[in-house]
């Protein structure tokens, strides 16, 4: 009979960013309630001892999921937008253009909106939320001022392009090139954009 092996033994030591990763994945399929330590503890092939090796509670695992989704999908993002020095229409079209950019994208979405449900009823998901939307709606309206949007503009541009980044991947998944380019244009205000 074979015994089932534990993935430590497979592939080395479990780290609290592979317990994190397999967190999220469960919040983006299950919301916050399917995210148990037994079910996590199963998918990773490991027994709940090694959950408790990394972290204390639940709870300690909730906070380490916000740290990691709010680094993830804003701090990290903006480095990585930031550090080829493109332009600022280049780097919002690109920042615009992430919702629709493939699987990887799609599973962001999935990941924010259940964060966003989970803050309806969690003070520190909440708290999370307003971070990182303040971060980035900060992030757009310099973007937009780099445009050229006079600045009487910026906020309220940048509060309708991160509504469309909200919703972009629900309503332009099969999208032509053209309608998401129009859609940037209009949402930049700028009458030509440099190339992708």
């Amino acid at each position: 009979m074979a015994t089932r092996r534990s993935r430590s033994n497979e592939t080395g030591p479990l780290d609290i960013s592979a317990w994190t990763e397999a967190a999220l994945n469960l919040l983006a399929m299950q919301g916050i309630d399917g995210v148990r330590v037994e079910l996590l503890a199963k998918q990773l092939n490991v027994t709940k001892g090694s959950f408790y090796w990394h972290f204390k509670d639940r709870d300690a695992l909730y906070e380490t999921m916000l740290d990691h989704w709010r680094r993830q999908a804003t701090l990290q993002l903006i480095e990585r937008l930031e550090r080829d020095g493109a332009s600022p229409e280049l780097r919002l079209r690109r920042l615009l253009r992430l919702p629709v950019a493939g699987r990887r994208s799609r599973h962001g979405a999935d990941v924010e909106l259940a964060v966003r449900l989970w803050g309806r009823r969690d003070t520190r998901a909440r708290a999370a939320l307003e971070e990182v939307d303040q971060l980035r709606l900060r992030y757009i309206e310099g973007l937009l001022a780099g445009c050229g949007v006079p600045e009487h503009e910026t906020a309220a541009r940048a509060v309708i392009a991160y509504s469309y980044m909200r919703v972009a991947p629900t309503l332009l998944q099969d999208a032509a090139e053209t309608a998401i380019d129009l859609c940037e244009r209009i949402l930049i205000g700028a009458p030509q954009l440099t190339a992708a």
